[in-house]
């Protein structure tokens, strides 16, 4: 990451002007990643003038594959982690805005853009490790929930799944008004009957 160092005999200020588009605090940002085409994602914590420069304290967010253990199956193509590292970055590095969102505000998206990206984890850079240490688990595979990955949920045990751990496509599911899992599908027929009036009750 683009670091400056610490301001010293700086001069905060509530915005600054980068090519006609207005940054501030809170602001999430894309900031240009040395000899690649890719981008650092960052909030703005402060901005400060020094010497005529313009400075940005960034709150870092990573990517999957920059943390320590890498990218997991589970781990979505818009996934960042928030964390504890701060840095002092150029504003020229900075490209433009984006946004990060919680999980739940990104599941309720009409459509996710390309700068579109959501957070569910803080990731202490300093000790590899994350908060909270788990989150719950679904289908036969036991990994918490991706959003690029279609689940289904069964219709008698309310439990979720992804059709491919169960041995069924995505096609065959979607035809389907209700599905139910391998499972309660090899349950005793008495059981069935009595889930059935519980239901009805």
């Amino acid at each position: 990451r683009a670091v400056m160092g610490r301001a010293a005999m700086s001069e905060e200020v509530a915005r600054v002007v980068i090519g006609g588009d207005v940054f501030q605090v809170n602001d999430t940002v894309l900031v240009k990643a040395p000899g690649s085409s890719d981008h650092y994602i960052g909030r703005i914590v402060s901005l400060a003038v020094e010497e005529d420069l313009a400075k940005a304290r960034l709150c870092w967010y990573y990517r999957p594959q920059e943390t320590r253990g890498g990218r997991k199956r589970f781990h979505g193509v818009k996934e960042l982690f928030a964390s504890d590292h701060y840095d002092w970055v150029s504003v020229n590095t900075i490209d433009g805005k984006c946004r990060v969102y919680s999980m739940r505000e990104y599941q309720r998206l009409e459509a996710v853009s390309e700068d579109d990206f959501y957070a569910r984890f803080l990731y202490r850079s300093s000790r590899g490790e994350f908060r909270p240490e788990a989150v719950p688990v679904f289908c036969v595979c036991s990994e918490p929930y991706n959003p690029d990955r279609l689940m289904v949920e069964c219709a008698r045990c309310d439990d979720w799944f992804h059709p491919e751990c169960v041995g069924e496509t995505a096609a065959k599911v979607a035809k389907l008004k209700y599905w139910t899992c391998p499972e309660c599908r090899e349950a005793p027929a008495e059981d069935a009957r009595a889930h059935d009036v519980d239901d009805a009750s």
